[in-house]
Order: structure tokens, then C-alpha cells, then sequence
């Protein structure tokens, strides 16, 4: 029987497969998104808010998507979302994700306007509903990377 404990090594024996395949890609910060993973590695999620418009992006750009300016300021979230529509991956993923297997792709309506990409976590995958609620959850990836995933608020 596979579990998730030895497919690592199943995949080394029967594929081949080095260490290295097992490394996770990860988000390269620029320069003006530092803020956002700056928060996220304090367990705060940060959104970039045009001081021009008031639009509120994210993923922030360096520019605001609404009127191309490049003032702007850094609010916190509120931490809450609205599950938009979702995936679950259960095969067919690279190498890296595999022990992670079902995992949920997911896009969350955030109350301050951006539709955010992340995760789904802390749930089994048949308890999702599109318009359930959903607060922020951070996972600590590697020593600089923090991430913003989901999971449901309970009732």
C-alpha cells in the first residue's frame, strides 16, 4: 500500500528521482511586494491600497491596476474571505506536491474588494461550498517565505 509517508522513496526507486525533484518552487519577493511578505511572516496579511483611487490590488504591483499610480499605502485585511470557486488536485502534480496530495486550489473574494489565489487547508475537501466563509491561516514554507492559505471558519 502507497501512503503518503513513503512515496518519496517509491518515486527515488521506481523513477529515479533525486532530492532536488522534491524541491518546492517559491515566491520570489519584489521589491515593492516586500511589505506583503514582511506581514505574512508576522501573521498579518497586508493589502497595497492606491492613495490616488483608493483601489486595493493584490497581488500588489507596482502600479495600481486601476489608475497606474505608484503612491500608495499598506492596510491590514481583515483576515476574512468568501470562498469564490476551487480545484481539488488529486493527481498529476509535480513531484514536490505529492505528499500534499488532495490538496485545494482555491480563488477567495476578500470583503476589501481583491480576489485572492491560495489554498484551502484544514478541511477535508468534501466539506467545500462556494460562498462558505473562510479566515486566514499562514504557513511557514521556508525561513523567508510565509503563506496565506485558508481554511473554514467553524460553526
Amino acid at each position: 500500500m502507497i501512503t503518503n509517508m513513503n512515496i518519496r522513496e517509491i518515486l527515488k526507486q521506481k523513477l529515479g528521482c533525486k532530492d532536488e525533484d522534491f524541491d518546492r518552487p517559491m515566491p520570489v519577493p519584489a521589491p515593492w511586494s516586500m511589505p506583503f511578505w514582511d506581514a505574512a511572516r508576522k501573521r498579518k496579511l497586508v493589502l497595497k491600497k492606491c492613495t490616488c483611487c483608493g483601489h486595493i490590488d493584490h497581488p500588489p504591483y507596482l502600479y495600481c491596476t486601476s489608475c497606474s499610480e505608484e503612491e500608495c499605502e499598506w492596510i491590514e485585511a481583515s483576515g476574512k474571505a468568501t470562498l469564490y470557486a476551487y480545484a481539488v488536485n488529486v493527481y498529476g502534480v509535480p513531484f514536490a506536491f505529492m505528499e500534499d496530495l488532495p490538496y485545494v486550489l482555491a480563488l477567495v473574494d476578500l470583503p476589501e474588494g481583491p480576489r485572492m489565489i491560495s489554498n484551502i487547508v484544514g478541511c477535508d475537501p468534501k466539506d467545500l461550498k462556494n460562498g462558505m466563509e473562510l479566515k486566514v491561516v499562514f504557513d511557514d514554507v521556508s525561513p523567508e517565505i510565509t503563506l496565506p492559505k485558508w481554511k473554514p471558519v467553524s460553526k
